[in-house]
């Protein structure tokens, strides 16, 4: 802002300079016409725009009253006439004396846009504070404007041709074993691993883990901060991923919530950083950390900076929903971390022809919470983004869950990695005490309060429903109740979300209704309770929710409300109670083998679910029907069903016999035919007309079943290339049936006619 001040400031005294100037020189000229110099709008001796003496007086005591005015105004006129004479007009527009007004009114919009910085320096010099302000506002709606036209575009990121840059040589392998570790057998190694809840080591080469922080190599400025933030001991994945992230190797990394996973990637990325040389002016990052969500982008940023501001190392954090602006002046004032979303990432790099940042420096790529980036549809983002990064970069994966169909894709980002997991896949921590209440829709609310009276003094409560509407509704409801709240949801504008989550964090409102955007990353110290409003959907989403409380060694509740009708949900949480070691409650286990019960009967068997495939989808066995439905329908409308498929035929069969079922039609026959009998004289003649009606109704449906044999053997004979669609083959049969239906119909008709009209003769008669 001071900059652009001092710049604005000089650009005015340079125009004031040159407005004194001109009107010096107009000064000179109007004193010139004072002695009878005349002047037009065309050519001199146009004897129509020659002024009377009249004009000539009332002109010079005008003159001067309005000196600066009338300087101002001839200026405009000298420019009127340089105008006119460099355009190239068929003819000559000729005003008069008393026109010259409304000329010149015209001519001075074309000023403005032949010379704009002039007509800028009058307005400056009319109310300097006005326009100053004006000015910056002004560009800043411009670069708002482009950035926003730039995201409308979605300029995809060009893929990069690695071999034809060099890219500087770098060091991965910083990791040195001390005597101490060294010396440690694998049997020693095992045992240790078993202590520190169970790691397992899969890859060559793993490290051993480490015991203290002074072992795994970092310097002193880090170490001092890590004392300073009461970081005692590693946790056992840092123990574990520490070391082998130092030793220069690719790491998939999968521990339980609240186990220290962000300091295990982010103490190797600095002494990564430092080891290289420092960045220059047009330079991109080093580091780059990729996460799902804004939130855990913040508190990653936030983590990073504790130990960045002693290294003299810059962050900056990339996410969408705020101002882009703020953003590209920070990345292009340089930064060596950047902690990102995907798409916000992709914006940028492609920004302004890849002026704004690049990824020609980075090394070193983080994936935190990656089966979630995946699960939320981020796999085309995140591929390109590493895709433009150096193929011998090192790449780390971090998450809570890691499903077995995202390994593939791992695999493909990764080179060589060492996997280390700890405490098992998805488990809830040891530290939440969980509890699950069959409960009815309509007694949630007053369970809700009931918990609330009892917990919320103790700490920080968290309350998950599954929609925005829902979190709003409840909201509501608890705030009618005497409980003050805040709502969280993906539907509230990001500025309003940080302040939430700040004020939920600070302790300022200590209940928080949310939907599963506040399940990931999300660390709020003294939170004692996370409640299950809405039952979670998958085994994923529940580990995440429960993982809210218990951190960091801390004692935490989790309660989770499930219904009758959400029984499919049941398996899902047995399975999280007993990896977890807690008792499964009899009424859940009696829901759920309920639940498998119906579902044997109706022929469905129940399939274990995963949170990989995106929330709330494919966890139907109606949803997989109504899939292998719509392959059928697109593999016969293409023609790639098999000539031999007998099941083609059938389906066309039994849609052409159903065409043909005309019950209906029978049924209004024996209704006039029972009428008549029963308003006839005897009830004799009523049974013969209701037989007589059977009968012709009848006789149509045994031509139909000829009539249908004869179409179906047409149709055989129209397709006679086997490659022919069963679309086309349906057509075909209905064009032919069609037609059948037709003549049935009108043949139909006339034996109705004959039937009738004999018989109301007699009735006349």
């Amino acid at each position: 802002m001071r900059k652009r001040k001092e710049r604005v400031e000089k650009w005015r005294e340079e125009q004031r300079k040159r407005v004194v100037e001109s009107i010096g020189e107009l000064r000179k000229e109007a004193e010139e016409m004072r002695q009878g110099k005349k002047w037009s709008l065309e050519d001199d001796d146009d004897d129509e725009d020659e002024p009377t003496e009249g004009e000539k007086e009332g002109q010079e005591g005008e003159d001067e009253e309005l000196d600066p005015l009338d300087a101002y105004m001839e200026e405009v006129k000298e420019e009127v006439k340089k105008f006119n004479m460099g355009s190239v007009k068929g003819g000559s527009e000729k005003k008069t004396g008393p026109t010259v007004t409304k000329v010149v009114t015209v001519v001075t919009t074309k000023k403005v846009a032949a010379e704009t910085t002039k007509k800028k320096g009058e307005l400056m010099e009319n109310d300097q504070d006005a326009m100053e302000y004006s000015s910056e506002e002004e560009e800043v709606d411009l670069q708002t404007a482009l950035t926003g036209f730039q995201t409308k575009q979605r300029k995809l990121l060009e893929p990069v041709d690695h071999g034809k840059i060099e890219y500087e040589s770098y060091r991965k392998n910083f990791y040195v074993e001390v005597p101490e570790l060294a010396k440690m057998t694998t049997e020693e190694v095992s045992a240790f691993r078993l202590e520190l809840e169970g790691i397992t080591v899969k890859g060559k080469n793993c490290p051993k883990p480490i015991k203290t922080w002074v072992q795994c190599g970092i310097s002193m400025k880090i170490l001092n901060s890590l004392k300073k933030h009461a970081y005692e001991k590693p946790t056992p994945i840092q123990a574990q991923a520490i070391p082998a992230v130092m030793s220069g190797r690719d790491l998939i990394g999968i521990a339980k919530t609240g186990s220290g996973k962000t300091i295990a990637f982010l103490l190797p990325m600095f002494r990564h950083i430092m080891d290289q040389r420092p960045l220059e002016e047009g330079e991109g990052p080093i580091a780059v950390i990729m996460t799902p969500t804004r939130e855990l982008a913040l508190q990653i940023t936030k983590e990073c900076k504790k130990f960045s501001k002693t290294l003299g190392l810059r962050v900056v954090c990339v996410y969408g929903g705020t101002g882009i602006s703020e953003q590209i002046a920070e990345l292009k004032r340089g930064a060596e971390i950047i902690v990102c979303t995907p798409g916000r990432m992709i914006d940028m790099l492609a920004a302004n022809n890849g002026r704004v940042t690049n990824l020609r420096r980075a090394t070193y790529v983080v994936l935190d919470e990656a089966d979630r980036m995946f699960d939320m549809g981020f796999e085309p983002q995140v591929m390109r983004i590493i895709d433009n990064v150096r193929p011998d970069r090192q790449t780390v994966m971090f998450s809570a869950t890691f499903p077995r169909a995202m390994e593939a894709l791992a695999r493909r980002i990764l080179s060589k990695p060492i996997e280390v997991q700890v405490g098992g896949r998805s488990v809830v921590c040891s530290d939440v005490e969980q509890h699950v209440i069959v409960i009815e829709e309509d007694k949630k609310f007053l369970k809700l309060l009931e918990l609330l009276g009892h917990y919320q003094e103790k700490g920080s409560v968290i309350i998950f429903v599954d929609k925005q509407e829902h979190a709003d509704g409840l909201l509501k409801d608890l705030m009618r109740a005497s409980y003050p709240c805040l709502s969280l949801h993906g539907g509230i504008d990001q500025y309003d979300r940080d302040s939430i989550i700040s004020d939920f964090k600070n302790g300022v409102c200590k209940l928080l209704v949310a939907t599963s955007v506040a399940a990931r990353g999300l660390d709020v110290k003294h939170l004692i309770l996370v409640i299950n409003y809405a039952c979670p959907n998958h085994y994923e989403d529940y580990v995440h929710r429960a993982g809210r409380t218990g951190r960091a060694g801390n004692k935490g509740y989790a309660f989770t409300f499930i219904t009758e009708d959400q029984a499919r949900y049941a398996g899902d949480i047995i399975k999280a109670l007993e990896l977890s070691g807690t008792a499964v409650p009899q009424e859940l286990e009696k829901l759920w083998s309920e639940f498998k019960e119906q579902q044997k009967a109706e022929g469905k068997v129940i399939k274990k679910t995963s949170g990989f495939s995106g929330k709330g989808f494919k966890f139907d066995e109606t949803e997989q029907a109504l899939a292998n439905e719509r392959k059928k329908l697109q593999k016969a409308a293409l023609g790639l069903q098999d000539s031999d498929d007998e099941d083609t035929a059938l389906d066309i069969d039994e849609q052409i016999e159903s065409m043909f079922n005309s019950k209906k039609r029978v049924k209004d026959m024996t209704g006039p035919g029972a009428s008549g009998g029963s308003a006839g004289a005897t009830g004799a003649s009523g049974g013969t007309g209701g037989s007589a009606a059977v009968a012709n109704a009848a006789a149509p449906t045994a031509g139909n079943a000829e009539k249908l044999e004869i179409a179906k053997r047409l149709a055989k004979k129209l397709s006679v290339n086997k490659n022919l669609g069963a679309e086309a083959q349906v057509g075909i049969m209905l064009i032919i049936v069609g037609t059948m239906i037709n003549y049935t119909i009108v043949q139909f008709s006339k034996a109705e006619d004959n039937k009738w009209r004999p018989k109301g003769r007699n009735c006349n008669g």
